[in-house]
């Protein structure tokens, strides 16, 4: 259980398989993570990698509340080797959930069942995105009282627009894969039985092209973002990190945790 990791072919496949917790991302899982796209970039075997989910009904349920969160916001100190990792990089969890792409291979996201939270912001870091008719996109940290750090911010304006961007983004709601398709999102929107099967043709066709040039493509995609694009990436930690410390943050959680609805003052 955890990340499950193997390279068919030239084709890298990466399951989040985290039953007890719904795939939420603990620390464990985003080092497990993050040295899984190290191994990627370099091993030249790998041309595309496709990101998914091995549980049934989820893909993922966002940042782990037990594990990481304590972590990231210094409720209580690091005691294993992953909680030390996520304090000790500049931003580790941003590298893990392709916040920032050090990887120059296409990583293709088959997305079914709910994509919560981090698990939406790290669909956003990949370059291609399959998902099932029955998927269903969320941020809700604003019902947390949190704001989201992992790149939604940036990220989310870029791919749908402001607009939807800020739909998406403030309100907290569900949002189908056939909404998510129309506002240009998605790449392709198949039947849940077809999700991976739809993605390895994807994934094929591309490992066939040439494989310098399919990675000069992704590599140059994401230098053209620019200085100004990481300028933007740290305002949005700069302005994110005390809203996701403060005390509405925290009852916010709290709430989450005991099923009620939060008291926010």
């Amino acid at each position: 259980m955890g990340v499950e990791f193997k390279i068919e072919g030239h084709i890298a496949k990466v399951g989040l398989n985290i039953p007890e917790t719904k795939n939420a991302l603990s620390p464990d899982a985003l080092l497990d993570l993050s040295r899984i796209w190290d191994e990627c970039q370099e091993n030249n075997d790998v041309r595309v990698v496709i990101l998914y989910s091995v549980l049934p009904d989820i893909f993922c349920s966002g940042m782990d509340l037990k594990t990481a969160i304590p972590i990231l916001t210094a409720s209580r100190k690091p005691a294993t080797e992953a909680e030390r990792w996520l304090l000790t990089e500049e931003d580790p969890v941003g590298k893990a959930m392709l916040k920032y792409r050090e990887l120059d291979r296409p990583v293709i996201a088959a997305v079914h069942g709910y994509c919560l939270t981090g698990g939406f912001e790290m669909t956003m870091g990949c370059d291609l995105r399959v998902a099932s008719e029955d998927a269903i996109f969320q941020m809700r940290e604003p019902t947390l009282g949190i704001m989201p750090v992992g790149g939604s911010n940036v990220f989310l304006p870029m791919q749908v627009g402001r607009a939807r961007a800020m739909e998406i983004l403030l309100t907290g709601n569900n949002f189908s894969s056939a909404t998510l398709y129309d506002w240009g999102f998605l790449n392709r929107v198949v039947p849940r039985e077809k999700l991976m099967d739809e993605a390895i043709v994807f994934a094929e066709r591309i490992a066939g092209n040439g494989p310098d040039s399919v990675r000069g493509m992704v590599r140059l995609a994401n230098l053209i973002k620019g200085e100004s694009f990481k300028n933007a990436m740290k305002k949005e930690m700069e302005t994110g990190m005390p809203v996701f410390m403060s005390e509405q943050a925290l009852e916010g959680v709290r709430a989450q945790r005991e099923r009620r609805k939060p008291d926010f003052k």
